[in-house]
């Protein structure tokens, strides 16, 4: 490393006066030579550099040649990975590429709970290469989950490749990915890195969780599902850590920023768990494979209601479950299919009414929507949703 540095090493000796001396002989007198390269390629190569005089009575020293800059496309890949994990351990947020994410939960046992990660990048940020029919690009995902003490609980590394056709218009729709983790109650900080790969452009975000302790509360109620898709998933599901979002057959694609057109359907889904026994009921008899929990018939009623400027300008009909559907997690399900078209374009709130009509309880969760107009044909517009990617515990 010396020489290629222009100075010298010295060696085997534990007497450091000849070396010191050596040091003052060099620099006593000395030039400092500088110059620009012509060759402007950020290619990483290795440039050699000769230094002449046109004297025959000395001897010149000098480095004999340095490593040029590296752009992205020239960075070895180990390089690559340490920008990565550099920005993960970074204060300061990346901002080359938008970022933004949603974390929910379901009950996966009694006291674990299964949090889908929803990330979205606008499309006009990630820069496609035309191949043939299709447009294609890649992009690197680094993620953690730290718990209050600041010990790491969860982590994934993925690079998803996109493949897209030239007419799908990606500059106005999100690329979302989507992955999981297996959480205790408690308080988490999240932070995901992406990175696309055609110029090494980075975004960062990250932001606290809260998996709530639901022993603590009178309704146990999930988080609020709202889509606009929900695409096929007949993957055979990990038994000891299933895809909560998977129902019947079909994966439901969180809309992450709560925007939908008039001529989408808005899907809801959430859950209620340890539903309170209706009184006086008797309990059912056991059944084969399950573990034993309270039965008998539950009460609960739920409605959706959409708000504007303080005034219900539409609510769905009210529905009513006397038992259990989801019998593994004691939990009732409820998915709802509300057509956008009887909406007029604007910003609502919707509220989630739950109620727990045997135990007196009751959730009334709200959240912000926006209807735009429908789009024309032409310009359909959805999320190109990245492959799910179950993160390690």
């Amino acid at each position: 490393m010396s020489s290629d540095t222009g100075g010298k090493a010295f060696f085997d000796s534990n007497d450091f006066g000849p070396a010191f001396q050596q040091v003052q002989h060099d620099t006593e007198a000395y030039y400092i030579l500088g110059f620009h390269s012509t060759n402007q390629a950020r290619d990483g190569s290795y440039r050699h550099l000769t230094v002449k005089v046109n004297r025959n009575d000395v001897k010149i020293e000098y480095r004999p040649g340095y490593y040029a800059p590296s752009d992205f496309q020239h960075q070895k890949t180990e390089d690559r990975e340490l920008a990565l994990t550099e920005q993960m351990r970074s204060d300061s947020p990346a901002t080359d590429v938008a970022v933004y994410l949603q974390a929910l939960y379901f009950r996966s046992s009694d006291n674990l709970f299964y949090i889908p990660v929803s990330l979205i990048v606008p499309g006009s940020q990630i820069p496609f290469e035309a191949k043939g029919n299709s447009d294609k690009a890649n992009i690197d995902v680094m993620g953690q989950v730290k718990n209050a003490q600041g010990i790491t609980v969860g982590t994934v590394r993925d690079t998803v490749k996109l493949a897209l056709d030239q007419n799908q218009q990606v500059q106005r729709k999100n690329i979302q990915y989507s992955t999981a983790f297996t959480l205790a109650p408690g308080k988490y900080h999240l932070k995901f890195v992406v990175r696309e790969n055609q110029t090494g452009n980075m975004g960062s975000f990250e932001t606290d969780i809260q998996v709530p302790d639901m022993k603590k509360v009178p309704l146990k109620l999930s988080s609020v599902v709202l889509a606009s898709q929900r695409v096929a998933n007949t993957a055979k599901q990990n038994p000891n850590a299933p895809n909560l979002l998977v129902r019947d057959g079909l994966q439901w694609i969180p809309n992450v920023a709560h925007v939908f057109r008039q001529d989408q359907h808005l899907y809801f889904l959430y859950e209620v768990y340890d539903p309170t026994k209706a009184k006086g009921a008797a309990e059912p008899a056991a059944s084969p494979g399950l573990g034993r929990r309270e039965g008998g018939p539950v009460h609960l009623l739920t409605s959706i209601e959409f708000l504007s400027g303080g005034t219900k300008v539409y609510e769905t009909p009210l529905v009513t479950a006397d038992a259990i559907n989801v019998p593994d997690r004691d939990a009732v399900a409820f998915q709802f299919d509300v057509p956008l078209d009887q909406l007029k374009p604007g910003t609502y709130i919707c509220q989630v009414n739950v109620i727990d009509d045997a135990g007196g309880s009751f959730s009334f969760p709200r959240m912000a929507v926006k209807v735009m107009a429908a789009a024309a044909p032409a310009v359909a517009a959805a999320s190109v949703v990245a492959p799910a990617s179950p993160a390690a515990p």
